[in-house]
């Protein structure tokens, strides 16, 4: 028996609890029903437990009551004590406390107890090897139970070994390989109650082990813990299986390959799982997020182990299975939950607990995003054909949902095939069943949202089969139809919509009056995009709108409190559409149901009214300074509220905390509410647009404004959440714009211009520089990356040169910081893009880039070459070796564009040293002007033109092979002479061939060049490039060249028509065309065929248009 007197040296006196009885009493109170009783318990014993001779008293409990509940509290506490007492005891204490506790947990006969003392020995091992000491006779206990003929004590050698690994786990990295062997005979144990405990303890120890290589002595066990989550989910126990599959998540996730051989059978499992009705939800959550971290670690291995399509057969199978609507899974996916749930079927408490359809949803878009797209793309569009073909309608519901959760991801290689993919698609808008029709609308909706602006080419069949699916007599469907619309609508040019407009607002107007406030909503989004395409073509529905989003935006009832967010909302985008002139009568009412509702503590109310000011400010400017007293500090307290939440004691409590002292509060919790974090951020984008519109008059409010956003640590910029960081970093762009506004500074700086900037000035610009900077070098997320990068070339923009020489933390100028991170970045080494993917163990450039990063960076350069002109060729030569990679003829065709606008960009200002790039640009520009993607084919004729125009006569002899590749592209299609069908590569192509003319028109073959140029005229989508195409025709004109003369009826047809009040050009072309025509007009020879050509105009205002433009 254990010595009464072991701990005499350390007994004082602590009331009666030193009595046994009177101590299993007290025990015996934590095991009470009511609450009352507990605490009275807990009461008793809290000062009693501070003393060290407590775990005698303990002890003796454990080992002589007869209570097996004051057993299991006292092997609690014990646990709980015996690293902060076990320092305190001499070394023959803690020789007999080892050797009487292991033998007290071995003859302890219940098995709950048992584990709580299993516990307390983990415990005690971690205060012995802390202290440096051995415990032999531990490990010879363990392999002695492993080996035991009693199944209970088979069952405590796992219970012990799996708290040893939570607390002891580098103590048994040397015996890894004995374990796991142990782990494997538990796993095929004749007892299903060792097959678990097994289960557990090699759970606990891969989660410990996992950052170590003595975790791959653990990869035998994986198949056997299969087996025994097999044999789990037979016999029920399903918490066992729900524990295996988050180790295994969670190996998922190692560095170590883990997993990878094991790979096919968990896929299987996993699926088998979630293809079964039998299970609950909480195994099949498990099972998706397996699959979910294998697609998101493991994506290349998940390929090249031929599992993609059987893998999104399953799922697209289980989409079908599921009967009816998938409308509510798909928008709560696409995270639009409560917008399109059904039809307003909150309170619906027959709704499963889990969403099979939104589980194997999300799951696909994860392969989309994750899964290199050489792997992906080709099955997933199979099978999406497939099953749209099918006779099923569930297939086709199917199909439809597939393809339009892969849009996002696989947005560069649909846009590629949309001429084959959308017939059937629109086809299927008009399924007789609805549930087919509610997922070819999604699918729509996700190419309107993310495979812009190819889809646009498509107008005239689109917007048809949406007006007829805004009749459709189901809300869902009319819901998706202006899903379709928002995002559809709003990149169209005005002249694009019109014709359509009048139809459109009818409808809307009629779905505004709808009983669902989901299509209620909806119908709000699609007005707002509606009204933001259509610009002054939308004055004449405002007052009808206004009127209606008036009885809207001041609804006191909770439950229309989205209404109410999204009427508002849809202000603002009207705002920005009709001016300021027009708005002004609108704006105080909007701005009186913005202030009322940021004070009505509903967070997506408070959200709303900010994206209203936001929107309103970019109209409206200086019109915001009486209300700025009162809103920006108000923003900037919403902006400066804590992201951390104190918890209450109960909530922070922790049963193993070994503070003794506490401060009395439960601890912190980081507030991830989505109303929290979308209201913050749209509190900034509110201030970012102050800032920007009202120039100087924001100045007052800038110290305090960059105090909230930049304070080291505690400033927004170093938020906890992504999305608020991105934000905080955009906006502070607009602080510098401000702060040289109030300087005086309100040009932008000249090349080689160092702008003079006082000290407040250049501190401004000096913070936001550093906090991009700081952003690129060092955060994990891809949004604040793409944001800072952005605001690093606004601010460059602002301050040019003088951004540059601003110092860095280190002291010297913040562009080696920036050049360094550019560099980092072009090379794929960012900690932001640094997810490990444990399948790759090689580089591969097909690889698919991160539009979001490196578009915005490849931006950056080119931002960067014009402020240093050609002393940024230095840098240029170690970014454009990075650049390459991504214009190889195997990358997904935004790749291409983007490597090659990048240079095209640079060389446009680094003048006559592009010549170098040329050897390397030549073929690389050949292959692009035949490239089947408009976005390359632009961009190569760009590069074209910024190439020829900065080496000036050098490239010569390259000329006719130019022109050549060049022709192709200058002729543009009779499909696609209308607005919004394309056409920039046309456009940049012809100004291409212009600028070869500039530099040498007698290199050029101008009869057959100037016909070809003329025909594609007028430009349609780049009309920045006219002034370039225009005074090239001019410059002939003005040098009597023979064959610009012999065209001089079209040549002055094409200069009028940029003047004709339905043109597009920009104002620099329309005053070059006016001096031409005046010009010839005052001579003899050319003067009879401009009055012929104002004699033949059939509009009499663009007659006089002309005129007054060549009389001026």
């Amino acid at each position: 028996a254990f010595s009464p007197y072991l701990f005499v040296s350390l007994t004082v006196t602590m009331s009666d609890l030193t009595n046994p009885t009177n101590l299993g009493n007290v025990l015996s109170l934590l095991s009470a029903n009511d609450t009352a009783t507990v605490k009275k318990g807990e009461k008793q014993l809290k000062p009693f437990l501070k003393q060290p001779a407590s775990a005698h008293h303990l002890l003796v409990q454990i080992q002589n009551s007869q209570n097996p509940s004051v057993r299991h509290h006292a092997a609690l506490l014990l646990k709980k004590k015996l690293v902060v007492f076990y320092p305190k005891f001499n070394k023959q204490h803690r020789a007999e406390l080892k050797l009487h506790l292991l033998h007290t947990m071995i003859s302890e006969p219940d098995k709950g107890v048992r584990t709580a003392i299993a516990g307390a020995v983990s415990t005690l091992a971690k205060g012995v090897f802390s202290a440096h000491e051995e415990w032999p006779e531990l490990f010879a206990s363990l392999l002695q139970m492993s080996q035991d003929a009693n199944e209970g004590l088979r069952v405590l050698n796992f219970d012990l070994l799996a708290q040893l690994a939570e607390q002891v786990a580098d103590q048994l990295k040397p015996h890894v390989a004995t374990l796991a062997q142990m782990f494997v005979m538990g796993c095929q144990d004749a007892s299903t109650s060792v097959k678990e405990a097994a289960l557990s303890a090699t759970s606990s120890l891969i989660k410990e082990l996992g950052r170590e290589p003595e975790v791959m002595a653990l990869q035998c066990v994986i198949n056997p813990m299969l087996g025994v989550m097999q044999a789990c989910l037979q016999n029920g126990s399903e918490d066992t299986v729900i524990e295996g599959l988050d180790v295994i998540q969670e190996a998922c996730l190692l560095e170590q390959p883990l997993v990878n051989d094991h790979l096919e059978v968990i896929v299987q499992f996993s699926l088998g799982i979630l293809q079964s009705k039998d299970y609950e939800p909480g195994v099949q959550q498990a099972a998706g997020q397996t699959l979910i971290n294998i697609i998101e670690f493991r994506p290349k291995l998940l390929a090249k182990k031929n599992l993609v399509a059987p893998v999104l057969a399953t799922l697209m199978g289980m989409i079908a299975q599921q009967d009816s609507s998938a409308a509510g899974s798909l928008f709560s996916f696409s995270a639009r939950e409560g917008v399109l749930g059904g039809e307003d079927d909150e309170d619906d408490e027959d709704e499963p607990e889990m969403d099979v359809q939104r589980l194997a949803q999300t799951t696909i878009d994860c392969m989309a995003i994750n899964v290199p797209s050489k792997y992906f793309v080709e099955p997933a569009l199979a099978l999406c054909a497939q099953g749209m073909s099918s006779p099923d309608s569930h297939m086709r519901k199917a199909g439809c949902a597939v393809l339009g959760v892969i849009a996002e991801g696989c947005s560069d290689r649909i846009r590629e095939s949309l001429d084959n993919i959308l017939p059937l698609l629109l086809q299927l808008v008009a399924d007789p069943e609805f549930y087919v029709r509610e997922c070819a609308c999604f699918a729509l909706g996700q190419f309107s949202e993310h495979c812009q602006p190819d889809i646009l080419y498509h107008n005239e069949t689109v917007l048809p089969v949406i007006f007829q699916a805004l009749d459709d007599p189901r809300p869902t469907v009319q819901g998706t139809s202006c899903y379709v619309l928002e995002y559809f609508c709003e990149s169209l040019q005005p002249a694009t919509l019109r014709p359509y407009l009048n139809p459109l607002m009818t409808r809307l107007a009629n779905l505004l009056q709808s009983s669902q406030k989901s299509t209620q909503e909806m119908a709000l989004t699609a007005i707002a995009a509606t009204a933001v395409a259509a610009e002054i073509d939308f004055l004449p529905y405002t007052e009808t709108i206004c009127t209606i989003l008036g009885g809207m935006m001041f609804a006191t009832e909770p439950n229309m409190f989205a209404i109410r967010g999204r009427a508002l909302e849809c202000l603002g985008h009207i705002a920005v559409a009709i001016g300021d002139t027009y708005f002004v009568r609108y704006f105080e009412t909007g701005m009186q149901s913005a202030t009322q509702g940021i004070q009505l503590k509903d967070e997506s109310l408070k959200e709303h009214s900010f994206v209203f000011i936001a929107n309103c400010a970019k109209v409206m400017g200086k019109a915001y300074e009486s209300y700025m007293p009162s809103l920006v500090p108000f923003l900037l307290e919403v902006i400066g509220e804590s992201e951390l939440m104190l918890l209450s004691p109960e909530e922070g409590e922790d049963e193993d905390d070994e503070d003794e002292e506490g401060d009395g509060n439960g601890g912190y919790q980081v507030q991830v509410e989505e109303g929290f974090i979308n209201a913050k951020k749209a509190a900034l984008t509110a201030l970012g647009a102050l800032a920007e519109h009202t120039q100087e008059a924001f100045y007052p409010y800038l110290q305090q404004s960059l105090e909230t956003l930049m304070t080291a640590d505690i400033g927004t910029v170093y938020s906890l959440h992504e999305v608020i960081r991105a934000e905080a970093l955009s906006i502070s762009q607009y602080l510098v714009g401000s702060a040289l506004r109030a300087q005086g500074i309100t040009e932008k700086p000249k090349f080689n211009e160092v702008l003079p900037l006082n000290a407040q000035t250049a501190e401004v610009a000096r913070l936001a520089i550093n906090a991009y900077v700081t952003c690129l070098l060092e955060d994990d997320d891809k949004l604040p990356v793409s944001y800072a990068t952005e605001a690093t070339v606004g601010v460059l923009r602002l301050a040019g040169m003088a951004v540059l020489q601003l110092p860095a933390a280190d002291n010297a100028p913040v562009a080696n910081q920036l050049m360094k991170a550019i560099h980092q970045i072009l090379a794929e080494k960012a900690p932001c893009q640094l997810k490990y993917e444990g399948d790759a163990n090689h580089e591969d450039d097909e690889d698919d880039h991160d539009n979001l990063v490196m578009d915005a960076v490849t931006d950056l350069i080119g931002e960067l070459a014009k402020v240093l002109g050609p002393n940024f060729v230095a840098y240029f030569d170690e970014f454009q070796k990075l650049l390459l990679k991504f214009a190889k003829p195997s990358r997904a065709h935004t790749d291409r564009s983007m490597a090659i606008g990048c240079y095209a960009e640079v060389i446009a200002e680094i003048g006559p040293a592009s010549l170098k790039y040329a050897e390397l640009l030549l073929p690389m520009i050949q292959l692009g002007l035949a490239d089947s993607m408009e976005g390359v084919r632009r961009n190569a004729a760009f590069c074209v033109g910024t190439l020829v125009q900065s080496t000036g006569t050098a490239l010569v002899p390259h000329f006719l092979n130019l022109l050549q590749w060049l022709h192709p592209v200058c002729i543009r299609k009779d499909a696609r002479k209308t607005s919004d069908m394309g056409g920039a590569d046309v456009d940049n192509a012809l100004a291409a061939v212009a600028r070869l003319i500039n530099v040498s028109a007698a290199s050029v073959p101008l009869a057959h060049v100037l016909p070809v140029v003329l025909a594609a005229l007028p430009l349609r989508e780049d009309t920045s490039e006219g002034p370039t195409i225009y005074q090239s025709f001019a410059q002939l004109l003005h040098t009597n060249d023979p064959t610009a003369v012999s065209l001089i009826e079209p040549l002055v047809a094409a200069f009028g028509e940029t003047l004709t009040k339905a043109s597009t050009a920009v104002e620099e072309t329309k005053a070059v065309s006016a001096a031409a025509l005046k010009h010839l007009a005052s001579t003899a020879q050319f003067q009879p065929v401009v009055m012929a050509y104002l004699a033949h105009l059939t509009d009499p205002e663009d007659q006089q248009i002309i005129q007054q433009r060549i009389s001026a």
